[in-house]
């Protein structure tokens, strides 16, 4: 079957769409906190891949510092971009790989509860 003369997309033009789509989805990046406001509890951040606009009165989660252990719950975040290069010097810059939203570039949140009703004195 003829995917281009029946007016679908041939799988190759469907990859394209793919791409294009994942090349302006952001669900996660790092970067480094620019200013902070701890008056509104906002701050600018700098993203850590190079070619991004200075992030403006960005809600900053302000965990307390507690202890993790095996089995507690966290949300896992996915970067944009290879986090490789910040995550051993923090600096910006191009990332070293093609790698989007890979899971080889996860954060944890720890501190989410599995049932929010089970919280204990």
């Amino acid at each position: 079957m003829n995917h281009s003369t029946d007016g679908g997309l041939s799988p190759s033009e469907w990859l394209a769409v793919k791409k294009d789509i994942l090349t302006s989805l952001h669900c996660a990046m790092p970067g480094t906190v620019e200013t902070f406001d701890p008056g509104k509890g906002t701050a600018e951040i700098r993203p850590a891949a190079s070619g991004f606009p200075l992030l403006r009165d960005v809600p900053v989660f302000m965990p307390v510092p507690f202890e993790v252990n095996p089995g507690d719950a966290c949300l896992v975040v996915f970067a944009d971009y290879d986090t490789d290069a910040w995550q051993e010097n923090g600096e910006t810059g191009e990332p070293r790989s093609g790698r989007r939203h890979s899971l080889s570039d996860a954060f944890a949140f720890v501190g989410f509860r599995k049932n929010p009703r089970t919280i204990q004195n």
